[in-house]
């Protein structure tokens, strides 16, 4: 299981992962969107607030959702959820090996 904490930055959601040289890394393409929606479905959401993000290739108790791939491009993914599509830059290379075919995740109020 992997784990970020997400927040607002600049006009979206971005993490940082200093051990992953990773700072400021925007979600870009309607994952801001699918975000959004799942922290207000979940009755999760307070402006201003971080979030944990614990995802993983393989289903865990208690998850919100998983991404579902659609396709690759752009040394990218695409991927779905409720209806929702959202791109993963390669920065996702930096947790994986490959873009999963899923992707399940959580999110916790911090």
């Amino acid at each position: 299981m992997l784990c970020i904490e997400i927040y607002q930055f600049n006009g979206t959601w971005c993490f940082t992962d200093l051990k992953r040289e990773l700072v400021h890394e925007p979600f870009v393409l309607g994952i801001p969107e699918i975000i959004n929606t799942v922290l207000e479905n979940n009755s999760l959401y307070e402006d201003g607030k971080n979030y944990r993000v614990l995802f993983a290739e393989q289903e865990f108790p208690e998850v919100h959702g998983a991404l579902n791939q659609v396709r690759e491009e752009f040394d990218g993914a695409w991927y779905e959820w409720n209806g929702e599509e959202g791109w993963l830059c390669p920065a996702t290379l930096a947790f994986f090996d490959y873009f999963p075919a899923q992707i399940y995740f959580r999110f916790e109020k911090l």
